[in-house]
């Protein structure tokens, strides 16, 4: 395992007393640094899941982007279904819109899981609910959602197959119009925000190794494949600076011209639910898995 306590700091948001280090966020760090082995990890922890400290997260983050000009790609790993959103926290949506939107002008792209409960998730994120619909933080038109797959490799260490995994997240939003930038193959000409925009690995039966409390642990979800796709635009915005140019814009204006191109895997199977995988960009897998030397070549410049 990679040392990463030269690389990774907690920022504690609230100055409250913080719980022991979890799964998640060791997952984060861990995949992170993978990925991108020479990238500098923050990790803001704001003590709870309260909206009002989350907030506070983000605007810690917001205030400190001055003095942190290497920070340019932010993962989160929560959501709560739309039709909750909208009966309890309206108001924070417009909110939460607000600091995104500030995030992504200053150059941050913020890479928003899109839930492990198919197509429809109930109350608590995770279990299984009776409306088909997006979460939110995830169908926000400030971030790229990030969905999943059933990746397996074979002895080679090559893909075998790659489809669409069951539990992840994926529908139309209720609250944020299509943007101008989602369109192409796939994309009906609905008037809604429609997510995921990319995928990758999530499906927990072949996921994730992370070490921790002294142990191997396999994981997975949607939780996995947010920050794995941060790291991801760490290695672009790296061979970008080296190329003298400047960082990542905002990525998803940059990526759906790129739908049907060899930068990205083309997920044709699996359903979450309610919908199912096919050409183009889809409500299962976006435009699709990542094929990061192509990827890399179509953004480095």
């Amino acid at each position: 395992m990679p040392d990463l306590s030269q690389n990774v700091s907690a920022i504690n948001v609230n100055n409250v007393h913080l719980p022991k280090t979890e799964g998640e966020e060791t997952l984060d760090a861990e995949w992170t640094s993978g990925i991108a082995p020479g990238a500098k990890i923050r990790i803001y922890a704001s003590g709870g899941l309260d909206f009002v400290s989350l907030d506070k997260a983000l605007d810690q983050i917001l205030k400190e982007l001055p003095n942190e000009p290497g920070l340019h790609q932010l993962s989160i790993s929560l959501g709560l279904g739309e039709t909750i959103m909208r009966d309890h926290e309206r108001a924070e949506v417009d909110t939460e819109h607000q600091k995104f939107a500030r995030l992504a002008a200053a150059g941050v792209n913020i890479f928003v899981s899109t839930g492990d409960a198919g197509s429809n998730p109930g109350e608590d994120g995770h279990s299984t609910g009776s409306v088909a619909q997006a979460e939110y933080q995830s169908s926000d038109s400030a971030v790229v959602a990030v969905g999943g797959t059933t990746l397996v490799l074979g002895a080679n260490g090559q893909i075998a197959s790659e489809r669409g995994w069951a539990d992840g997240g994926g529908g139309v939003s209720i609250f944020f119009d299509r943007p101008i930038w989602q369109t192409g193959d796939g994309l009906d000409s609905g008037a809604k925000r429609v997510v995921p925009d990319v995928s990758l690995a999530a499906d927990p039966n072949t996921g994730a190794f992370v070490f921790f409390q002294n142990s191997g642990q396999q994981i997975g979800g949607t939780s996995w494949s947010a920050p794995v796709w941060a790291g991801f635009c760490a290695l672009i915005n790296e061979r970008r600076s080296k190329n003298g140019k400047q960082s990542l814009a905002f990525l998803n204006p940059l990526i759906y011209p790129l739908n049907h191109k060899p930068a990205f895997n083309d997920i044709v199977t699996g359903n979450n639910g309610e919908f199912s995988a096919g050409a183009g960009h889809d409500l299962v897998t976006g435009l699709g898995t990542p094929n990061f030397a192509e990827l890399l070549k179509a953004l480095e410049n």
